[in-house]
């Protein structure tokens, strides 16, 4: 039998609701009472015991099989080519899951999720530590998964923080990036977010549902702060809640990064995402590039930079990070990031296809010039496009 009709003919086998928890129990049950014998045992108890032991293990099998045909989070970063990260998910830091939720037509597992620094062999990060996670999606009338029928993006996984706006907290706001794949007919996604330890000692969700953008059609945020799905939403959904170790949150950081996102607020009321969203998408060769910005609510319109302008201000930027890099404050790789985006700011201006504009807080706004026949009005908050010439 090959491995699709195993798995098909265990699916069509019932068992009672607790038949799992019963079985397990047993087993742990047993297992303290071979403990106890084992210093008397003869060869035959021996004999009988294992025998016990192998009906004991075969039973389970049939009520969590399902659970064994899952590619494990390590595995799921072998298939990615992250050896780092597939050593991490069998280490001691690596947070086990399992659990699943039915929806629709899909059975959602989050499998686990680990965190640390460096373990992306294609996107070292020497600045900030990631946390990574996998999740598993199968049909549940067993039609198979693909590359081909099922579509990434089609979907959301994201971490959310009780007492944190969805806005303010997601895979957007997170800088994620996120992978999927198929095998075996199940999907499997890994999520690759900065770290959300910082926020360990809240309650930190991961989400999975049918949509997009984080709103209030899709959550709502109860007055104690837990997050739950709207009771009116019927897109698929599950959302789990992480075993994070409270030891490891910085509180400090977590409000800095909340608060930096100018997210924070908040209604319950129903409102359009379109509104309150610049979408922007980019095909890749690894897929789709989303980019979300959130719509100014009023504000003034900022001027363009002159070339001369921006050129005295590359070069002041450019004095002010190297005194960063000599006292430490900076890493070189942060340096040398930031010396190319003046250089390509500076570089756009001139040949005429970026415009810049330098904000009150010393920070740099650049878009690309606009095509002719579109207003582009330009504030610290983003960009408002409009066709009226």
């Amino acid at each position: 039998m090959n491995r699709e009709d195993y798995r098909k003919a265990f699916d069509e086998l019932s068992f009672s609701a607790d038949f799992q928890e019963r079985t397990a129990d047993l087993l742990q049950q047993r297992a303290r009472e071979l403990e106890k014998e084992r210093t008397e045992m003869t060869f035959n108890k021996t004999k009988r015991i294992a025998v016990l032991i192998a009906a004991c293990i075969a039973l389970l099998a049939v009520s969590v099989s399902a659970a064994y045909m899952w590619l494990t989070p390590a595995q799921v970063a072998e298939e990615h080519n992250q050896p780092l990260l597939a050593e991490a998910f069998q280490g001691p830091d690596a947070i086990a899951i399992n659990e699943t939720v039915e929806s629709g037509d899909f059975s959602i597992t989050l499998l686990g999720l680990v965190s640390g620094k460096n373990l992306d062999v294609l996107n070292q990060d020497l600045e900030k530590d990631h946390t990574y996670s996998v999740l598993a999606l199968r049909r549940l009338d067993g039609t198979a998964l693909t590359n081909e029928n099922h579509s990434l993006t089609q979907y959301t996984m994201t971490p959310l923080v009780a007492g944190c706006s969805p806005a303010a907290v997601n895979i957007w706001t997170l800088e994620a990036g996120c992978s999927g794949m198929a095998k075996d007919g199940v999907y499997y996604y890994l999520l690759d977010t900065r770290s959300i330890e910082m926020f360990a000692d809240r309650t930190v969700y991961m989400a999975f549902y049918e949509g997009f953008v984080p709103n209030n059609s899709i959550f709502t945020v109860a007055e104690d702060g837990t997050i739950a799905f709207a009771e009116d939403f019927a897109g698929v959904q599950a959302l789990f809640t992480l075993p994070l170790d409270p030891a490891k949150a910085d509180r400090a950081a977590a409000d800095a990064f909340v608060e930096s996102t100018g997210m924070n607020g908040w209604t319950n009321e129903r409102s359009d995402p379109e509104e309150e969203w610049d979408i922007e998408r980019r095909e890749t060769e690894d897929g789709e590039e989303i980019t979300l910005r959130p719509k100014p609510e009023g504000g003034e319109a900022l001027e363009f930079a002159t070339e001369e302008e921006l050129a005295a201000y590359a070069e002041a930027e450019r004095a002010n990070l190297q005194a960063d890099l000599d006292r430490g404050t900076i890493s070189r790789e942060t340096y040398d990031k930031s010396i190319r985006d003046l250089e390509e700011a500076l570089q756009g201006v001139r040949d005429g296809t970026l415009a810049a504009a330098i904000l009150e807080d010393g920070g740099l706004f650049t878009t690309t010039v606009p095509t002719e026949g579109v207003r582009f009005e330009v504030t610290q908050d983003g960009v408002i496009a409009s066709n009226d010439g």
